[in-house]
């Protein structure tokens, strides 16, 4: 007896076959976007890490206010404790001071800045904070006293 496979049935399986191999390298992207941007970040981090260690040993001190991640940023380029302006790692756009510091655009800047700088009343100690973007919950945490590698 011979088996007759309807053309129907082998689009429905070729469709079937197209729609879960979508559906797995969906899932497989947003794994490999989530590592390369973990990997941004670190990256990020470290670099800000540094810039803060050149400026507590010109200035005696670290910068003594609360900044979000552009502002310091921004004021660690200018006062050329980077060499360099930083990307943004999840815009992937340099962190842009001029641009965030004019009303709608500060909104938005603020958004997708999820670098938060603290610093005790004495400016003796610091704290880079980032939050998940989706959650809001600490992703990672330096200090100059507890967590100072990301490891």
């Amino acid at each position: 007896m011979k088996t007759v496979i309807h053309r129907t049935s082998l689009v429905v399986r070729f469709a079937g076959f197209f729609v879960i191999a979508g559906i797995g390298l969906v899932l497989i992207g947003r794994e490999v976007v989530a590592k390369r941007t973990e990997r941004s970040v670190r990256v990020m981090l470290l670099t800000v890490q540094e810039a803060l260690q050149r400026y507590h040993v010109d200035e005696e001190q670290y910068p003594p206010r609360a900044m979000t991640g552009t502002e310091l940023v921004t004021m660690l380029h200018e006062r050329s404790f980077l060499e360099a302006m930083i990307l943004n790692p999840w815009t992937g756009r340099p962190y842009d001071g001029g641009a965030a510091r004019e009303g709608a655009a500060r909104e938005g800047a603020a958004r997708e800045d999820h670098l938060q700088y603290r610093t005790d009343g004495l400016a003796e100690t610091y704290e880079l904070i980032v939050t998940d973007p989706e959650s809001g919950t600490v992703q990672f945490q330096l200090d100059s006293t507890e967590h100072q590698s990301l490891e």
